[in-house]
């Protein structure tokens, strides 16, 4: 991310996606925001950059589970949310630039290893199977799925609840990685049944003609 004079652009690049998205503000409301699908897993996914106007107007201080509410999150593309949320938040402060790196290591053997740095430092650390957080202690059944974001919100303050968004959402792209993506190009999308609902190329009426695109793969780690 990188925080200029009432700007801040956020970009994402991981094995299935890469994405821009830039906020202006005024120092207090969001005057404009728009975003950029560079690298996108179906057709679709270009028409939620349009969806992102929706904010605009919108104090720099709204909470983040503002942008989350209800089924406010299936009307966006996930990534390009996440990188507006992000952008928000970093609207007003000191001016450089931030650095996220998350890894997830695939599951070869029932369980991996994940972790994510901010500008080289970790963060979290975690040992997850199917899933579910194994360690630390602490954590242990925590799921990185659906009510992540209500248990990962009430433990970790502001900053790393970023950066444990991050990196369970590593962890769900990550899952992506045991299927041959440029095999599907150009089946429909809808092929993916488990998907339905839960972002805009999924809902309707996007996924009746959304199809795979098959770009091709990154073997990078996510960064943010």
């Amino acid at each position: 991310m990188d925080v200029a004079d009432g700007q801040v652009t956020a970009y994402l690049t991981d094995t299935f996606h890469e994405m821009r998205c830039t906020v202006n503000h005024d120092g207090e409301i969001i005057t404009a925001i728009s975003g950029e699908t560079i690298r996108i897993p179906t057709s679709a996914c270009p028409g939620a950059v349009g969806q992102l106007r929706m904010f605009v107007g919108l104090p720099i201080a709204t909470p983040t589970r503002e942008f989350y509410r209800g089924t406010l999150a299936a009307r966006h593309c996930t990534h390009l949310l996440d990188l507006a949320v992000i952008a928000v938040r970093q609207c007003g402060r000191p001016y450089g630039t931030t650095r996220y790196d998350a890894e997830v290591p695939d599951e070869t053997s029932g369980e991996t290893t994940m972790e994510i740095r901010r500008n080289g430092e970790q963060v979290h650390r975690w040992l997850v199977r199917d899933g579910r957080i194994a360690a630390p202690a602490a954590l242990r059944g925590r799921t990185l799925e659906r009510g992540f974001a209500a248990w990962a919100s009430e433990i970790f303050d502001a900053d790393d609840f970023e950066a444990a968004t991050i990196l369970a959402r590593t962890w769900l792209i990550a899952i992506g990685r045991r299927y041959r993506v440029a095999d599907a190009a150009g089946q429909p999308a809808s092929m993916n049944p488990q998907m339905f609902g839960r972002c805009y190329a999924y809902s309707m009426p996007n996924i009746t003609t959304a199809v795979f695109t098959g770009e091709p793969e990154r073997n990078v780690p996510p960064r943010i």
